[in-house]
């Protein structure tokens, strides 16, 4: 269809102007893709592009803005986003916290869980440290 639209507004453009460009075609369909009404683009082009006010003119502007596919209106994003954001706040304020049955089992078991990590950790460290030690001693041997 596209192809189709392009081709018959350079054949009215032809005929209308006596010339036609892909470039004019390109600028007369966004016009068109962006006008509120026929008689908005009619203006348009005869003040944009010095066609002159005839009835050809307003026929050609009532085809094409027929034609023309045009994007639905939807809310824009930011009024979306905004929506969204409502909602969930309305969600959340749904949610409570929780209370622990026993807090010391659960403290306990958090505190084992974490010890040997730490005391690994350690290892690891004073492991790396006495090879490094012992390198050094090595060195000063040898001199």
């Amino acid at each position: 269809m596209g192809s189709e639209l392009r081709m018959w507004v350079s054949d009215r453009l032809m005929s209308l102007l006596g010339y036609s460009q892909s470039t004019v075609v390109s600028y007369v369909l966004n016009l068109a893709k962006k006008a509120s009404s026929a008689a908005n683009l009619t203006n348009q082009l005869v003040d944009d592009m010095g066609m002159s006010s005839s009835s050809e003119t307003r026929v050609f502007a009532q085809e094409i803005f027929e034609r023309v596919e045009r994007k639905t209106t939807g809310p824009n994003l930011y009024l979306q986003q905004e929506r969204e954001a409502a909602m969930l706040a309305r969600k959340q304020k749904t949610y409570s916290l929780l209370e622990a049955d026993d807090e010391d089992e659960n403290i306990v078991g958090v505190e084992s869980n974490s010890v040997p990590s730490q005391t690994r950790k350690e290892d690891t460290r004073t492991k790396k440290f006495r090879k490094r030690v012992e390198t050094q001693e090595d060195e000063d041997d040898e001199a």
